[in-house]
Order: C-alpha cells, then structure tokens, then sequence
C-alpha cells in the first residue's frame, strides 16, 4: 500500500514537470505573423449621371475609325435615328439603341483617382473614343466622356466626365459600341422574320410559299413550295416537311435535311461589308453581273427576298473566306460565309425523300406487282396485331409479307431522272391504301445497269438495275417459301 502510495507522489511530480515544462515553450515561441487581410477592396458603383434617349438632340461619336454624327430625322412616330453619311443603308435597330442608351446614362464601378496629376497612364490624355451627347432638356445638358484604356484585369475601362477632375471605372461592355466606326451600325442580317401587325394578326410569317434557286452549274431550276394539301383536313399526307419541291420533279422534301434550304432564308446574316453603294464596275468584280446562284423566296404575308451569290471572297492570307452577295434593294455588297448560302450547292437528291412510296403497311389495302406478264395480287387487313395477308386469294404469312414490302421500302435512289423513256416496265408495283390512295411504281430498264423509276406516271429517280435484278429473284423465293435476301 506505501509503494502504492509512493508511486502515486512520483508520477504527480512528473506531471507538474511536463506542465511547466509547456508552459515556458509556450511563453518564450515567437509569436505567429497574423495572418495578411488579402480581401478585395470593395467597389461601390456610382450612377454618374441618367437621362431619358428620346432627349438626346445629338450624339458625336471620335475613335481611331473617325468621327460621326447620330441624329434624329423625321417628326413623330415617323422619326428614327440615323447616321447622314450613310443614311441609305440599313441600319441595326439594336445597335443603334444600345448606342443611344448607353450615352443617355452612365454608371461608375469605382473611383479610381480624386484628381490625378498625370492622366496619361490612364490613357486619357489621348482617349481611345470619346462621345458627346446632347441633351433637348430645358438645361440643354451637355455630355462628354473620355475613354480610356482598359483597367489591368480587362472587364472595365477608365473614363473622365468632362469638367470632372476624377478617374472612373466602366464596365468595358457598355462602353464597346463607342469604340467601332460608324459602319458597325450597319445591319447586316438582310431578312428577318415579319412581325404580326396585331394580336389579331394570325399570318404565319415563318412560311415560305416559294423559293427559286437557279445556278450556272446545273440547267433546271430547283423550286421549293410549301405544301397545299396540308390545307385540306381530309388530306392525307405521310410527308412530315410543309414543303414540296415542284420542280424539277415534284417529291416531299425530306425535313431533316431540307430544312437550312428553306429555313436559313430568316435571320441570313452576312460576315462582312465589301463595298457600300457599288457602282458596276463593283458588281462585275464581284461575279455579281454573271452569279454563280440566284434565290427568290415569296414569304407567306407578302415579303419577300431576292439574292444573287458571286465570286469567292479571298481575305488577305490568300484564303478563301465566303462568298460575295448582293441583295435587292440595299446598296451593299455583303460578304456571307458559304456555310449560310446552302443554295450554291443543294441538289435536288439531298432534300427530298428517296423513298418511292411512304406508306405504312398496315394502312395497305392492296399490293399487286406484276413481272414478266406474271401477277401477284396481295390483299391487307388489320393491324399490327391481327394483320392478314392473302396472296391470290390464298392466305400467307403476314411476317414475310412485311419482310417483302420492307424491301420495297428500301429501293434505292441514285439519281433524279428528268427524262422519261419509251421501254416498257420489267417490273410494276401498284400500292392502294384504306383511304383510296397509293402509289404506283415502274421500273425500266435503260441500259448501263440502271433501270428509271417512273413514279404515279413520272420519271423520278433512277435506280441501280441490281436491285430490279435482285427484287424479281425475292419474288420467285417469297413464292416457294424461301426466305428473301435484303441486300443486293
């Protein structure tokens, strides 16, 4: 029990060692740096000064492309704002706006300096742009900003009021459009989508009623016209485009692959300005007297647009960089990337449907097909679930049936025929739906391996005449019930 005890004492005495111990460490370690205040000084805007656009009188715009002059022309709701040096073209309503609003109300992020003795490090001495706004006020307020250059981390720029001695930051995106030339005002989508006129206004302005491409390197017009039985509620149509090209065949267009040919009319944005008001000898430089394209579109509610696509534009590396245009009615010779004028190369087999017949099978009345003087006559009902099928009156089995019509289904195109020929068919399909309507196919031979397809009485493709070859040996094995061969 005592050496218990006596244990006990000792290790009470270490411990008292060990705390002081640590406590005279903890007194004579150097203290700890306190940590550096590395927070962002905060930045309070400033609203510098705020009037209403509609009482700016005039606005002068200095940069290194010159200097102009926005005014107001006109009385009334008839009044716009406009730049007289090049008041005949078009200008962006957007940008003239941003212009306008921008200049008639001003915002600070910070103040930079009270009143700096030396302005030039701020690139105020010689501003990169400075706009003068003229207020109609019955003070007749006058505006005149300064702009620097851009501040270190490149979102903002310095700027001096005129008769202010202090440095400002502004967001460099309220101060861009003073530091373009006047020709940035110009507009350069030519064809936007109408607006209504009215809530009561109901025209679809996106509708295309016909569209006419001509081009120097092919000798038929491709024309493109919206699609007239979609009108007629008991119409049925199995196109899913609104539009049809007319000629030089007639076909449903294929939507996913027309739809830049008719929809890249609206919103046709240019890259660049080439020349403003050309003269001939511009136009004939440009391959605009002799085009290389020309596309009309009539738009639904009375637009419409007419275009002519030039000589290839060549930037200054040498490389080809878009295409010149002109456009009716605006004195402009655009320059347009060739990814947005997809009528310089369309071809009619890029945007209609290939498929000679788009009939479901079950919505098949009758098939009959005739070869060789011989007759196949098959007769459809029902539905997916209970179809039958009889093949001269004897019933088959509705699974090869449709592995058969499949095949149909998959006739090839090559090529779009213009012409028709004097040969008779080697081989007829006559298709007849529920409804009353169908189609029927002809295959003739031509020579050369091909046969033309002459569809409901019209030349319209020409196929591969190894299909005709395989399509008549499937019959002889679809007969014998043999399994048919897809490929061919």
């Amino acid at each position: 029990m005592k050496k218990n005890i006596r244990l006990i004492i000792i290790i009470c005495v270490i411990a008292a060692v060990l705390a002081g111990a640590v406590f005279v460490l903890m007194k004579t370690a150097p203290q700890e740096e306190e940590q550096e205040d590395t927070t962002a000084e905060e930045v309070t805007t400033l609203l510098l000064y705020d009037k209403d656009p509609n009482d700016i009188a005039k606005l002068t715009i200095e940069n290194e492309g010159g200097t102009y002059e926005v005014v107001r022309v006109g009385e009334g709701d008839d009044a716009k704002w406009t730049v007289m040096d090049i008041a005949n073209l078009p200008l962006s309503g957007s940008v003239m706006t941003k212009l306008l609003d921008n200049s008639a109300s001003l915002t600070a992020q910070q103040t930079v300096s009270e009143a700096p003795e030396d302005i030039s490090i701020y690139g105020l001495d010689a501003p990169s742009a400075t706009f003068t706004a003229e207020f109609s006020d019955s003070a007749k307020t006058v505006k005149k900003l300064l702009i620097g250059n851009l501040t270190p981390e490149e979102t903002k720029r310095y700027v001096m009021l005129e008769g202010d001695p202090k440095v400002y930051t502004v967001f460099g995106t309220a101060l861009n459009c003073f530091l373009q030339d006047k020709y940035a005002l110009i507009n350069k989508t030519v064809f936007s989508v109408q607006a209504a006129s009215s809530v009561d206004d109901t025209t679809d302005y996106t509708r295309i009623n016909k569209l006419t491409v001509s081009r120097a390197d092919i000798d038929y017009d491709i024309v493109i016209e919206y699609d007239v039985r979609l009108d007629d509620e008991n119409s049925m149509v199995a196109n899913s485009s609104a539009y049809v090209m007319s000629e030089p065949v007639f076909r449903d267009l294929n939507p996913e692959t027309s739809s830049t040919v008719t929809d890249g009319i609206f919103g046709l944005t240019a890259s660049d300005l080439a020349v403003l008001n050309p003269n001939e000898e511009d136009i004939a430089a440009s391959g605009l007297a002799e085009p290389a394209a020309e596309v009309t579109a009539e738009v639904n509610g009375g637009s419409s647009l007419h275009f002519k696509i030039g000589n290839e534009f060549i930037n200054e590396e040498g490389k080809k960089d878009g295409r010149y245009v002109l456009v009716d009615g605006i004195d402009i010779i655009y320059i347009f990337s060739e990814s947005s004028l997809p009528w310089l190369t369309v071809k009619p087999l890029d945007i209609v449907t290939t498929m000679y017949t788009s009939n479901y099978v079950y919505d098949l009345d009758r098939l009959n097909i005739t070869c060789d003087g011989k007759e196949m006559n098959f007769s459809i009902s029902g539905s997916s679930d209970d179809l039958a099928v009889t093949l001269n009156g004897a019933a088959i089995d509705g699974d090869a049936f449709k592995n058969l019509y499949q095949f149909i289904l998959r006739a090839p195109s090559s090529e779009l025929c213009f012409e028709d020929v004097s040969a008779e068919p080697s081989l007829t399909v006559n298709i007849v739906t529920r409804d009353g309507g169908g189609d029927l196919i002809e295959f003739i031979p031509d020579g050369n391996r091909r046969a033309v397809v002459r569809l409901n009485g019209r030349p319209e493709y020409i196929c591969q005449q190894s299909y005709v070859d395989r399509f008549i040996k499937n019959l002889e094995l679809f007969e014998n019930g043999e399994e048919i061969v897809i490929n061919w």
